[in-house]
């Protein structure tokens, strides 16, 4: 584990971990392949499809699935992280 000596050093490097992570399920959110549907049947886009190989459109339909899995863990893992650091300032009692 990294030694920080300070506590506003520790607070600020767990800041920039969970901004980090959610910004990595952002990012491989956008930059997942995506496949379209069309009337209930997988469009699979001509770069996956070339004459050289075989194409299988189980192993592409699993990428997609993992690639999904992987984003919505990483955002909704960061939101959590970052909904749970700032809670004092997004649940800030106020005097009545």
């Amino acid at each position: 584990m990294l030694f920080i000596g300070t506590t506003a050093a520790r607070r600020k490097l767990l800041s920039v971990l969970l901004w980090g992570i959610f910004g990595a399920g952002l990012f491989v959110q956008v930059f997942a392949p995506r496949l379209q549907i069309r009337d209930r049947v997988f469009i699979i886009p001509p770069p996956l499809v070339s004459e050289a190989q075989e194409v299988n459109p189980a192993e592409i339909v699993k990428k997609e699935r993992r690639m999904q899995l992987l984003s919505g863990v990483l955002t909704a893992g960061g939101a959590l992280g970052l909904a749970f650091y700032y809670r004092r300032v997004l649940f800030r009692s106020r005097p009545p």
